[in-house]
């Protein structure tokens, strides 16, 4: 061999020598209670988190190669070759299984095929998962290590974890190992409660903050009806037809929930809950015995403008039936004594319970009981035919629907506004934009719809045409009932309007029919008398 030769080939060895130095001396041991390994600097990031180790390749992506090891007890009645096929049994392909020594412990390896998809960026690759079950020279421990790497990885990384495996070095054996392993859990344990405890406080914060928030959106001022509308017009782009289209506009009384009602405030006005009643009235039932469910009140003392012939006070009371088919409105007289009725925190778990034990009898026109029983309850028929149910012989309150009921008692703030009837282009469109010229009146509609939307939640209202597509056809709905209930002193059907207009959703959250409005629409000549037992009410969807 030549001189050049000889030196060159020196010069490599010392080459391979320094290199292997500098991977020495950059090699770190990590430890837990049980066990340490070394780790290679290829790893930069390396998490302890009780027992277990866990290292990772920055930067940190989806396709970042990992490394885990840990320790558990071994499994009681089940051989390791047995436990690792069920848990590998709804994973990919295996490619590979085999059994391996590491570290002086034996066991088996797999090597899993997968696919693996960034959803964020959609790039998606093979991803192989190594993984390895070692049992402890005295089989009471098994070792687990886990590897997860890219095709473009995986030789890098199959090799420094089998480099990474055969570096183990058992600290704990035995009894001292169960024991710390032990300690282990109740630590993560309490480290999770303290993690869950933190993060259900930034919850609440946050819950608190939107809350905050949101009143505050609710509570802000708003401007005037006219700067309103002169807004909605001029972003549809009908400033010209200003005047025509003014005439359309119906006065309306929006209501917006602002706030959780507190504890004492009755007789205010709001959604969802119990109804604030005047002692020794009862709360409404149906023909069935099933209490009416409780929609909204509204203290008429406190509108700040009334666009129809109403009571100067006194509290509305809206409750509705099974299937929207009953409902009632009850008009308190102005300084009755309130009493608050609460909403049983059960009640809708015992309606449904309750409702399984009835069939609908179409001879009698009610529910009748069918002799079963749920969930403890009994039922007692009067001689009315109207049910009473019981729990360990005690009346309970079963609702008319358990769809309608609210716990949440939403307090009311009522605002001025303006609202035009709905309609598409088209000869269906409603006869005052004929009148108007507006071929397409959809821009108009919508403009105004959300130009006078008060806040972020569900828009009630009272009065007005708000999704209304032809106001004379809802009339004619509530004539048509009033002639069918031998009421013709109400039968015509101009004189009829809109009480109030519920909507779904919100922190009360109704949810009417298919997320739809529940309309209460009452005739003037009852309204002026303060005579509220003949309404006539049906939910608008789709």
């Amino acid at each position: 061999m030549s001189k050049i030769l000889i030196l060159a080939f020196l010069s490599l060895l010392a080459l391979f020598a320094v290199n292997a130095a500098a991977q020495e001396k950059a090699m770190k041991r990590v430890e837990t209670p049980e066990f340490s390994v070394e780790v290679s600097p290829m790893f930069e990031t390396v998490r302890i988190f009780g027992g277990s180790i866990g290292l990772k390749r920055e930067p940190e992506t989806t396709f970042s190669p990992q490394i885990s090891v840990f320790a558990t007890d071994a499994e009681k009645g089940q051989s390791p070759e047995d436990w690792l096929t069920n848990v590998l049994k709804d994973s990919g392909p295996i490619v590979e299984r085999k059994p391996v020594t590491f570290a002086g412990m034996t066991g088996e390896i797999t090597k899993i095929k997968d696919r693996l998809k960034d959803y964020e960026t959609g790039e998606e690759n093979d991803w192989y998962r190594l993984r390895v079950l070692l049992v402890s020279s005295d089989g009471s421990s098994w070792y687990h290590g886990m590897a997860m790497a890219s095709a473009d990885d995986l030789l890098t990384i199959e090799a420094d974890f089998t480099r990474l495996l055969n570096s183990i070095s058992i600290k704990l054996g035995g009894d001292a190992a169960k024991k710390s392993r032990e300690s282990d859990e109740a630590n993560m344990d309490a480290l999770i409660q303290q993690l869950r405890a933190k993060m259900e406080q930034e919850s609440a914060g946050r819950e608190e903050r939107e809350r905050a928030a949101k009143a505050a959106q609710v509570k802000a001022p708003v401007e005037d009806i006219e700067t309103r509308f002169d807004k909605a017009i001029a972003s549809a782009g009908l400033t010209g037809k200003r005047d025509v289209l003014r005439k359309i506009a119906v006065p309306t009384l929006s209501l917006t929930e602002i706030s959780e009602a507190g504890a004492g405030q009755t007789g205010v006005s709001r959604v969802g809950g119990g109804p604030d009643l005047p002692e020794g009235i009862d709360w409404p039932r149906d023909d069935s015995g099933f209490y009416l469910n409780f929609l909204a009140q509204i203290d008429l003392a406190k509108l700040p403008a009334v666009y129809e012939d109403l009571p100067n006070d006194g509290l509305l009371s809206f409750f509705t039936g099974t299937d929207y088919t009953d409902w009632k409105v009850i008009h308190t007289q102005a300084g009755a004594k309130l009493v608050t009725r609460e909403l049983p925190a059960d009640a809708e778990d015992t309606t449904i319970s309750a409702m399984r034990m009835v069939v609908w009898d179409s001879q009698k026109k009610r529910f009748v009981a069918d002799g079963t029983s749920e969930d403890g309850l009994s039922v007692e028929t009067d001689d009315k035919g109207r049910m009473t149910f019981k729990r360990e012989g005690k009346p309970i309150t079963v609702f008319a629907s358990e769809y309608e009921i609210s716990q949440s008692q939403q307090l009311l703030r009522f605002e001025p506004s303006l609202s035009v009837p709905y309609g598409l282009a088209g000869n269906n469109r409603p006869q005052a934009y004929i009148d108007a010229g507006l071929e397409d009146p959809s821009d108009f509609w919508q403009a105004v719809d959300k130009g006078f939307v008060v806040g972020d939640g569900p828009q009630h209202q009272m009065f007005g045409v708000t999704g209304i597509r032809n106001l004379a056809s809802i009339q004619k709905l509530a004539a048509d009932y009033a002639i069918k209930k031998g009421w013709a002193d109400i039968a015509k059907a101009e004189d009829w309007f809109i009480l109030i207009k519920l909507a779904s959703g919100g922190e009360a959250n109704f949810s009417f029919s298919d997320h739809g409005d529940y309309i209460f629409m009452v005739n003037r000549k009852d309204a002026a008398t303060g005579d509220f037992s003949r309404v006539y009410a049906f939910v608008e969807s789709g």
